[in-house]
Parts: structure tokens; sequence; C-alpha cells
């Protein structure tokens, strides 16, 4: 069985076509929602990964408003009343920049963790529709299939990307808050190529894994298989890139 998920595995990277000759695109449905699922888990925890690396390069404290504190006018308006207890507090009071940066970058873990589905649902439509346009007589359950496989390649974009923040970040220590996102811009300018380079290598495995995919799907011909692949992803790309 090892063996065989091997040899399942090589043929999967090296010839997708092959692999979706011997493997019904629908057939591998489940393994596909598994790709997506453990992406969507992968970019949750790097969420939180970039949020305390965001954390570690913070060394300062800001003045905010303290939320303990009832507003000034019920202060001066309800001096005696029980709402008014905590009027004593100071009104403002300071927190930890990094504590307040890793809530931030939490708060969107939500809209992390939910975009594989929303893209895997896209590209499915898209998918679905550009093989219909190429000629291609695709099922419905083979390309939703074929457009969560393409969530395999985004593992590899994905790490390059938090190592590439990792090592942006080692040295950065950002002692004044409000010149933040120019530290940031400035530590992230030499790896910003790299991360370029591993979108556009992410999107060419894409491409190929799908063209193959669709190929034997839709009953296409590589190159109109390629087509109707390439001309979406390249939009993608573009998009990505600006």
């Amino acid at each position: 069985m090892v063996r065989s998920a091997l040899r399942s595995l090589s043929l999967l990277l090296c010839d997708p076509a092959a692999f979706f000759e011997d493997h019904d695109s629908a057939a591998t449905l489940p393994i596909a929602a598994i790709l997506v699922i453990g992406l969507a888990v992968a970019l949750g925890l790097s969420t939180l990964a970039v949020g305390s690396m965001l954390a570690e390069s913070m060394d300062a404290t800001v003045m905010m408003d303290n939320p303990n504190r009832p507003p000034e006018w019920v202060c001066e308006q309800h001096s005696s009343d029980m709402m008014a207890d905590n009027c004593d507090e100071p009104a403002k009071i300071e927190r930890d920049a990094g504590t307040l940066v890793s809530e931030a970058v939490t708060d969107y873990l939500g809209h992390v963790v939910i975009m594989p589905f929303i893209l895997w649902a896209l590209g499915s439509v898209v998918l679905f529709g550009a093989a219909r346009l190429a000629g291609g007589t695709p099922s419905v359950g083979g390309t939703i299939a074929l457009a969560g496989w393409a969530a395999l390649p985004e593992f590899f974009r994905l790490g390059v990307g938090l190592l590439a923040l990792r090592l942006a970040l080692a040295d950065v220590t950002i002692t004044n808050p409000e010149r933040g996102v120019a530290v940031l811009e400035s530590a992230l300018a030499p790896v910003e190529p790299f991360i370029a380079v591993a979108t556009v290598l992410t999107v060419l495995w894409q491409w190929y894994l799908l063209t193959g995919g669709l190929e034997r799907e839709a009953n296409l011909s590589r190159g109109a298989a390629a087509t109707a692949v390439g001309v979406p992803l390249g939009l993608w790309l573009g998009m990505a890139l600006i």
C-alpha cells in the first residue's frame, strides 16, 4: 500500500494527466477536500504565527482609552450613580504595542480560515465554465475535485512566505509604533522578490496540475485544457502580483 501511494504521488507530481487517467477525478474528491481543509488549518496557524512574529518585533507601548472607565459625560452628569464607580480610573492606559498588533492580526483569523473554501467554490465554477467553453464535457464532481487539488501547491507558497517573513523580521525591533508600517515595509523589501517567485511557481504548478486533470476529466486536448486553465490562472496571478 505504501509503495502504491508513493507511486501515485510521484505520478501526480510528474505526470498529472497519467495520474488522473488512473484515478477518476470525482473519486479523488475526499482527498481534495482534505487538502482544502488542511490548507485552511495551515493558514489559520500561520496567521497566529504571523501575529506572534510581529508582536516579538515590537518593543513599545501606546496610550489608549481605558475601556473600564465610563465616558466623560457619564462621570460629569452621574457622578453619584453606580455607573460612575470607575470614574476614578485614568482616562488613558498604557498597552503593549506587540499585544495590540497580535490581537489585530487574530481578528482576521476567521476570514483567513474561510478563504480556501470560498476560493474552492469559485475555482470549481470557473474551471467548469472554462472547460465547457473549450468544448469539453466535465462532470460537476470531477471539476470540484480538480479545483480542490489546486490547494496542494499553495502549501509551498505558504511555507516560503512564512520563512521569508521570519528571516525579514529576525533583526527588526520597532520602538516607535507610528513608524511601524514604514519599518516593516523596509524589512520586507529584500524578501518580496522571493515571495513573488514563489507565487509564480505556485501558479505554474497549479496550471500544470489542473491542465493534466482537465485533459482527462473533460476529454480535451492538451492545448485546449492548458488554455482553459491558463487564462483564469493568468488573471489570478496578475492580481496576486499587483
